[in-house]
């Protein structure tokens, strides 16, 4: 599968999924749907049409809509805008929440199939020639020991070969759950890309219990949220740089991926990309919570004056609002993107 096209799924599904959660909210409070677009407009075609919403596909890809009845209209009969604060509450925040959930989900598939064991040392390739191929050092042996020291990360055993060069070095592995022990001799003399011994290493996968791997899902949530919202201030302070708070559009989204997979295709599993997938999630729902008009968040605004002040803005004024909110996001956006290209977002080696 190509980049691009992953890309492509990947932000269709986190797009969609959020506007799923809108959809289904909307459906359970009784708010009617006129249309659920895959895809922007303009219009392919009409699906179908069930439960009065019209499911259509749409010419650009990146994502899709949810429109229901009476959005900032009040005097549409089961539309949003006439419902109680409760339900459009309910409607604004579960597309936020699909997003959390999806990103839930993304770190509990990581964590509970796909995790290395950082603790551990895995050959994952032997190179041909080499002092590892001739003490007949097999890709899938973990490493125990180097000499007399334990290994417990890939830097410990970079830093004990590299100290052993040139002499005589017994190396412990376990191979099929049996222990057993090598004899080699670390190169003084090596090409750059591959060490004293010939390896690369890496770490096996981990397993974990459903509940371990919930656990841990959601510390990378509370992690990912909590890192966000002190970005400012960290910017502030002058603790972060700008490069790393700046905002990514499209093209910074596709680069982030592509460089996450070509990691994974090294350790053959797509830890990095899933877990990704999870800190782009939970960015887009914490994106949409912002309380500037056209966004959810901004229109939860709206209904937190109404319950603070007991009365509520014009609904003119609170489309005209959002109408603006909307002109000034798409203009952000275009301005984002044409970052992206003019200035690419560093990525690590």
């Amino acid at each position: 599968m190509s980049d691009f096209i992953l890309f492509i799924i990947v932000l269709g599904t986190l797009i969609i999924g959020h506007e799923l959660g809108h959809f289904f909210a909307a459906k359970i409070c009784g708010v009617k749907v006129e249309e659920f677009g895959i895809g922007y407009p303009p219009r392919i075609t009409t699906l179908f049409t069930a439960g009065g919403t019209k499911f259509t596909l749409n010419w650009i890809p990146f994502g899709g809509f949810n429109l229901p009845a009476g959005e900032n209209d009040p005097e549409v009969p089961g539309g949003l805008a006439g419902a109680s604060k409760r339900v459009r509450s309910a409607v604004l925040l579960s597309g936020p929440a699909a997003n959390i959930l999806i990103a839930f989900m993304a770190f509990l598939v990581a964590n509970k199939f796909i995790a290395p064991d950082f603790n551990r040392v895995l050959i994952m390739e032997v190179v041909r020639g080499t002092p590892a191929e001739e003490a007949n050092i097999l890709p899938g042996d973990i490493v125990l020991s180097v000499g007399e020291q334990q290994i417990t990360s890939t830097e410990s055993m970079v830093n004990v070969v590299t100290a052993r060069v040139g002499t005589s070095t017994q190396i412990g592995l376990e191979r099929d759950g049996n222990v057993l022990f090598v004899e080699l001799v670390p190169r003084t003399q090596h090409p750059p890309d591959q060490g004293p011994i010939g390896v690369t290493l890496g770490h096996p996968t981990k397993t974990t219990s459903w509940f371990e791997a919930a656990e841990l899902s959601l510390e990378s949530i509370y992690y990912q949220v909590n890192a966000i919202l002190r970005l400012p201030g960290r910017l502030l302070q002058g603790v972060a740089t700008p490069e790393e708070t700046r905002v990514t559009g499209l093209k910074g989204i596709h680069d982030m991926l592509a460089w996450a997979v070509s990691i994974d295709r090294s350790t053959q599993r797509p830890f990095l990309t899933i877990t990704l997938i999870g800190i782009i999630s939970t960015g887009l729902a914490l994106a949409n919570l912002l309380p500037f008009p056209a966004l959810d968040g901004g229109r939860m605004m709206f209904v937190l004056i109404e319950l603070i002040f007991k009365r509520r803005i014009s609904p003119r004024y609170e489309g005209l609002a959002h109408a603006i909110g909307f002109t000034l996001l798409l203009a952000f956006m275009i301005y984002i993107n044409f970052q992206d290209f003019i200035n690419p977002i560093m990525l690590p080696r």
